[in-house]
């Protein structure tokens, strides 16, 4: 730890790792173990964010307008697990009203009976499910869903590390509709919700309620002298027009049964989907080739020691800036939702099963640090800034 907070010192911008009775016996017997149940995936290619729309896609986005809970202990300076981003007045305000109204038109007279009245799947599941839904695709202007598009790309690039999404659904909830809890491990790292309600107090429920991660390790924070209650157990997100959700999907989540209203109109909508296949991209003077010979070597070195890492889940991604002259200044982390896997057994160096370290993560993170700071690239004409997402699975 010494050495690698040497390191730190020297990068601008990189927090300094600070956790007190972190050895070195416990980093040498961690980093030697031989590690099970757990498979890193490193992502082989770079994608340059070349094209004008890509690099127009940066000033089309607000900035986060709530600070996300941190659930990591305050001595982890490294970065901050989070699984919920709120972004309050998303859209540019133009966009936000045409998309609005254009479900308003569709529904302004409700003896028209036109084909776009008829574009609704009713999404009934018993017990799980029960809601309208229609790609947006499909339902909105080209121009308008390509700015949508644009701008929710353009967030997960600047605040996930996540440079491609699913298509969006448009979700209507009228009196009884809901949906009960679930999680949805297989379309991506974070899901979006993105509201276009425009009359909540029209109707009781609708939020976004999500289970907040410390329940799902419940008795290692177990207090008996503290009682229990639905705040202490639910986030809720009120589908506040023109807010922007995200969080880590993998979390039991749902939206609570909406009552009053049977209006399409005054009911809550919302658009939703994930953001996918995280991949590392860059934008700067550098070229692809040179920035994918730089790395290869550095990512390669950084798989082969998290395979002797205990088992973890989740994903990283990081950003480093590269000077004009090569050297990397600084590292910032973007979205963190690892977490390290309980229980799960880790060889000690006798052979022994023994279970992870508490400081799991602080090695990991240690890891991906230690050796992207030292990768040495080519001098540019210019600066240029390399996003790399780490998926652990």
């Amino acid at each position: 730890l010494d050495r690698v907070a040497g390191m730190t010192r020297r990068l601008l911008g990189l927090r300094r790792a600070a956790r007190s009775g972190a050895g070195p016996s416990l980093r040498t017997a961690t980093t030697s173990a031989a590690r099970r149940g757990w498979r890193y995936r490193p992502r082989p290619c770079l994608r340059a964010i070349g094209s004008e729309r890509d690099r127009d896609l940066g000033e089309k986005v607000g900035e986060v307008a709530q600070t996300p809970e941190q659930e990591d202990d305050d001595d982890d300076l490294w970065s901050k697990r989070a699984h919920l981003h709120i972004s309050d007045d998303f859209l540019p305000a133009g966009l936000a009203e045409r998309l609005r109204g254009s479900f308003d038109e569709r529904f302004a007279d409700p003896k028209e009976g036109g084909p776009e009245r008829f574009a609704w799947d009713y999404w009934h599941v018993p017990d799980q499910y029960n809601l309208l839904r229609t790609p947006a695709k499909a339902y909105f202007s080209e121009e308008d869903y390509r700015e949508l598009e644009d701008a929710l790309l353009a967030y997960g690039q600047d605040k996930l590390g996540c440079s491609r999404m699913t298509p969006a659904w448009l979700s209507c909830y009228v009196d009884g509709c809901y949906q009960n809890f679930h999680a949805d491990n297989p379309h991506g790292p974070w899901a979006f919700v993105l509201s276009l309600t425009r009359s909540a107090d029209r109707f009781e429920g609708g939020a976004t309620t999500i289970m907040k991660p410390s329940v799902l390790e419940y008795w290692r924070s177990y207090d008996s002298s503290k009682g229990c209650e639905f705040g202490d157990v639910f986030d809720t997100v009120a589908p506040q027009f023109n807010r922007l959700t995200v969080f880590d999907p993998r979390i039991p989540h749902g939206v609570s049964r909406v009552r009053g209203t049977q209006d399409p109109r005054e009911g809550r909508l919302v658009l939703h989907g994930w953001y996918a296949d995280p991949t590392p991209f860059f934008d700067g003077a550098l070229d692809e080739d040179t920035v994918q010979g730089a790395l290869s070597e550095c990512l390669e070195k950084i798989g082969e020691e998290l395979q002797q890492m205990p088992p973890a889940n989740g994903m990283l991604s990081i950003r480093i800036k590269v000077l004009e002259d090569g050297s990397v200044e600084s590292l910032d982390w973007l979205s963190d939702t690892l977490v390290p896997i309980p229980g799960a057994p880790v060889l000690a160096l006798d052979g022994a099963s023994v279970e992870p370290p508490e400081d799991a993560r602080q090695l990991i993170l240690e890891v991906i640090v230690e050796n992207l700071a030292e990768v040495a690239f080519p001098k540019a004409e210019g600066a240029t800034e390399i996003t790399i997402p780490f998926l652990f699975q």
